[in-house]
């Protein structure tokens, strides 16, 4: 009877632990058909939009050393946006281009190395020298802004993503560009 008794508690156990497993399935993002969230459809849409955009500005107009960072990428909706996904997408493919963009964040590593060269501790064939590394000229900066309505039962989001390089010399704003999102979604009542 113990025998039993555990044995079908093993298998109910196993039922419910098999029962409560997850799949996961993968998709093309570039195939998303989008939905009432931001998602992997805006984002494409975007870094595509955006991307051919400055290109096209730095080597047609700037047609000089560009040497971009990534500054202030806000996300002023009304949702969950994460704004370092768009931008690091936007940098990849930049990048991609041969577009350079200046990274501060091993600056304290990289200025470390150039004081144990100076030293005389490193081989003076591998010591990192000092004076090469690059400022930044122009700053990528934007945000993802949204105004939300509801209109006749259906909610209608209106996102606006603008993206900018502004030039640190002179102050002005070289390059602007907006992508635009209206998105209408059904309002789902829940009863109990």
């Amino acid at each position: 009877m113990k025998k039993i008794f555990a044995f079908t508690s093993i298998l109910f156990i196993s039922m419910i632990f098999s029962a409560c497993g997850s799949t996961v399935e993968y998709g093309d993002a570039s195939k998303d058909k989008g939905s009432a969230e931001w998602g992997p459809k805006e984002i494409k849409m975007t870094t595509s939009m955006m991307v051919d955009s400055i290109y096209s500005y730095l080597k047609d107009e700037w047609k000089q050393p560009a040497f971009l960072q990534v500054k202030k990428f806000q996300n002023k909706t009304s949702e969950h946006i994460d704004t370092k996904m768009i931008s690091e997408e936007i940098v990849t493919q930049l990048i991609k281009k041969r577009i350079s963009f200046v990274d501060d964040s091993l600056t304290a590593e990289a200025l470390e190395e150039m004081e144990k060269g100076m030293s005389g501790m490193i081989d003076p064939d591998s010591a990192v020298p000092m004076g090469y590394l690059k400022s930044p000229n122009m700053y990528l900066t934007g945000d993802v802004r949204d105004n939300v309505r509801t209109v006749k039962g259906k909610n209608v989001q209106y996102l606006v993503v603008t993206l900018k390089l502004y030039n640190l010399k002179t102050g002005i704003i070289m390059w602007q560009e907006q992508k635009e999102f209206l998105k209408t979604s059904k309002n789902t009542k829940i009863s109990f």
